[in-house]
């Protein structure tokens, strides 16, 4: 009983009496600035005055720097004389609006935050760490971490000479040509390091690789379309064709008549085919030099558009043997890659800025002109989910019009340098992915807007990107690896938020990841 007594009259000289404080059950029952003080004679309303202290805040990632789906480990120490209440972790990528709650370990508040749940309007920016920490009474003291710094350049491969844009494998192996003439077929593992080179013929290798379910394909500046095993990129003995011409565009891919079947255009101006078994190829006649590749439309013709003063798209039936089934006038030199829509129309881009729509009508290959650009179209118009069609042009505009050539965008965004084929995403906050050849990567929205750039090889040329996506992905916070190519002979694989939009009939450069130029394979 005495102890009882001391406590109370302890009590009581701190503050008039203990009847003058309510009775508590835990310290949210309490006024702001009181918590719930246990004492002997029961609990009550206590003032706290004084806030938690937080000093020696760090923040650190498994890299340096961080890369944008990394995971930040925030520390802390922490001390408060009452009651600690919450210890909390916030970025300042929202504003500090999103809270983690930290956990204490071995003397200090520790949080893993993985920055793939916070917005990333930025290539590459600082990123602050606070801690704020709450004591019972609701007081609050905080401090922040020295700036980390947080990048969607996950790693970057120098080859050391100029890359083709690059193929990916099924299981996010990269493959690129090179422009040597020994080992210039790479493969590169998702981690960035090497997994095997293979000499593929005698030429440079400036086209796209295509990734066949049986084999690689690669068309060659020595005039041949080859195949090469899908393991180690080693030449398949005697299959292949020579087109009599350097080989600048992409392959297309089918199978038909039982096996798979390879397709490209050349400088020859034919147009070649050959399968896995040695002997079994074909040629067209010779026409107009081809600069881009062939295409597969969605009527399984293969067709590819020439280069020249009066450039002219061609399509063939394949039976074993390349028989022209139409051609129709496309503008003044194509050197664009073609797409395709959903109702089988090709679009083509051209040197005077037309970009035109050509389709079988009574068995006729018509074109219509959809839009005349002020500027020439260098690279690939890519067809949305919705049919709209977006395409940049050499004077660094980038454009999203209907599929009527109806501009989308009262302003047309400039990205500074001559506009590459974009890549169509869904699941983020961009639309489009464009790289330039200018040495810049832009994220883009759909009403225009630029959410992210990034300069990769300032004022050097670089590649339209490709995309893989890791499986087993957070449901909502979808992160893909775009690998973009250049000109200085340095693959740059970038970070970004989403994946490949599969629902447009043509999302990308040369149709899909594979780049199998297939209007009929899924994305």
């Amino acid at each position: 009983m005495r102890l009882i007594v001391i406590s109370a009259a302890a009590l009581a000289l701190a503050c008039s009496s203990v009847e003058d404080r309510a009775a508590c059950a835990t310290s949210a029952g309490c006024p702001s600035g009181q918590y719930c003080a246990r004492t002997s004679d029961g609990s009550v309303c206590w003032a706290d005055a004084v806030r938690p202290a937080v000093s020696v805040v760090t923040a650190s990632c498994a890299t340096t720097p961080c890369v944008r789906d990394g995971v930040l480990r925030v520390e802390a120490t922490v001390a408060e004389d009452k009651e600690l209440a919450t210890v909390e972790a916030a970025l300042d990528l929202d504003s500090g609006a999103r809270k983690v709650a930290m956990t204490a370990a071995g003397g200090r508040w520790v949080a893993e935050l993985p920055l793939r749940d916070w917005p990333f309007e930025a290539y590459a920016r600082p990123v602050v760490a606070s801690v704020v920490a709450r004591d019972g009474a609701r007081n609050e003291g905080s401090a922040a971490a020295a700036p980390v710094e947080v990048t969607r350049l996950r790693w970057v491969y120098d080859a050391g000479v100029p890359m083709s844009p690059a193929a990916v494998m099924d299981d996010g192996t990269v493959v690129v040509g090179l422009s040597r003439t020994a080992e210039q077929l790479v493969a590169i593992h998702p981690d960035g390091t090497r997994a095997w080179a293979a000499t593929v013929g005698t030429g440079f290798i400036t086209a796209p690789p295509t990734v066949g379910t049986e084999a690689l394909w690669i068309g060659s500046n020595d005039f041949w379309l080859r195949g090469a095993a899908l393991d180690s990129g080693g030449s398949l003995t005697g299959v292949g064709v020579n087109l009599e011409g350097a080989i600048r565009g992409g392959t297309a891919i089918a199978t038909t008549l039982g096996k798979e079947w390879a397709f490209a255009a050349a400088m020859s101006g034919r147009v070649g085919a050959t399968s896995t078994v040695v002997g079994e190829d074909a040629k067209s006649v010779a026409t107009n030099a081809y600069v881009s590749g062939a295409v597969i439309g969605r009527d399984g013709r293969v067709c590819g558009a020439t280069s020249g003063a009066t450039s002219s798209l061609r399509c063939f039936d394949f039976d074993g043997a390349l028989a022209q089934a139409g051609a129709a006038a496309v503008g003044v030199n194509v050197v664009a890659p073609l797409a395709v829509d959903a109702q089988g129309g090709i679009w083509s881009g051209s040197q005077d800025g037309k970009l035109n729509r050509s389709v079988f009508a009574a068995g006729v290959l018509e074109t219509t002109t959809v839009a005349s650009l002020t500027a020439s179209i260098g690279d690939s118009p890519i067809v949305a989910g919705d049919g709209d069609v977006f395409v940049g042009d050499e004077a660094g505009y980038l454009r999203r019009l209907s599929p009527a050539g109806v501009s989308r965008w009262a302003d047309a965004p400039n990205l500074g340098a001559a506009v590459l084929a974009p890549m169509m995403l869904r699941g983020g906050p961009c639309a489009v992915l464009v790289s330039t050849r200018g040495g810049t990567v832009h994220a883009v929205r759909g009403d225009g807007l630029e959410d992210w750039r990034g300069v990769l090889a300032a004022g050097t040329e670089l590649r339209s990107p490709n995309i893989y996506t890791p499986p087993g992905q957070p449901a909502g916070a979808v992160m893909s690896t775009a690998y973009v190519a250049g000109a200085d002979g340095k693959l740059y694989a970038v970070i970004v938020d989403g994946e490949l939009d599969t629902s447009a009939p043509w999302p990308k450069a040369f149709h899909d990841p594979r780049n199998t130029n297939n209007a009929g394979t899924q994305p």
